[in-house]
């Protein structure tokens, strides 16, 4: 009895601290993670020019990617998801990304509702596994697309 208990305990351990999903395609997550984001379908994808120039990314770490902003409105929301070749290149994906907020909230397009800044200025990056999620939202669409990401995956 006590084997198939201490057995089911580690099954349950090892069940749960498994390792995250990493075979998910990034616009089947930008989908995904679109149904919790208002105005998702008004959102532009990026091309890989405004990844590599404005963003200042190198391409080269990541094996896939998607920025969605927005073209046009005074509503600012926007979300990018990198998934990085290589485990060990989250860490330079994750300051590539802050390098871009940064640059963003000091080049604030002024033609977006005012209120519209704090999203910038609360805009965050989760990382899971070897994707890389950035969002800049309100704080409760924040909450729901950053819980979605991670649940996704699980």
């Amino acid at each position: 009895m006590k084997k198939l208990l201490l057995t089911a305990i580690i099954c349950i351990i090892i069940v749960s601290c498994s390792a995250p999903k990493d075979d998910i395609p990034v616009q089947i997550l930008a989908t995904t993670l679109g149904e919790k984001i208002d105005g998702f379908e008004n959102l532009t994808q990026a091309s890989d020019d405004y990844i590599k120039y404005c963003m200042e990314s190198d391409l080269s770490l990541y094996s896939e990617y998607i920025v969605l902003y927005p073209f046009a409105g005074t509503e600012y929301n926007e979300i990018g998801i990198f998934k990085v070749d290589d485990a060990n290149n989250t860490d330079e994906g994750i300051k590539e990304v802050e390098k871009y907020l940064m640059f963003k909230k000091s080049n604030w397009d002024t033609r977006y509702k005012n209120d519209e800044f704090s999203k910038i200025e609360n805009a965050k990056i989760t990382s899971c596994g070897k994707y890389i999620l950035y969002t800049i939202l309100s704080d409760a669409e924040m909450e729901s697309v950053i819980s979605a990401f991670k649940a996704s995956l699980k």
